[in-house]
């Protein structure tokens, strides 16, 4: 499954990355906090979508160079409007289905 995450933040693919998680989910991304920025705390497939919409839209969000550690870890350079730093993301809930239950996202 973080293959399919990782393949649609690339392609800025807000629905694709929507459709990685279950409809009652959690994305937490605490990274930002670094950058004295809030952290993101995203609750529900539909949040999910609308959040990734409006990042990747108006590029708050860009990713490059991901490196996969397991099926459910990645590394990869982020830029939080402009500021850039290297996270890590990780599933740690998955339903029984495969859909992401809960991910959360820190620096590496």
């Amino acid at each position: 499954m973080i293959e399919k995450v990782i393949n649609a933040m690339m392609a800025k693919d807000y629905k694709a990355m929507a459709a990685c998680f279950a409809p009652k989910c959690r994305y937490f991304d605490y990274s930002p906090l670094s950058l004295n920025m809030q952290t993101y705390h995203v609750y529900s497939r539909p949040s999910i979508e609308m959040f990734f919409h409006n990042k990747f839209t108006f590029r708050v969000i860009n990713v490059f160079d991901f490196v996969i550690e397991d099926e459910r870890t990645a590394n990869y350079l982020v830029s939080y409007a402009g500021t850039y730093m290297c996270v890590r993301a990780r599933i740690e809930k998955m339903d029984e289905g495969g859909l992401i239950q809960e991910m959360t996202v820190r620096m590496a």
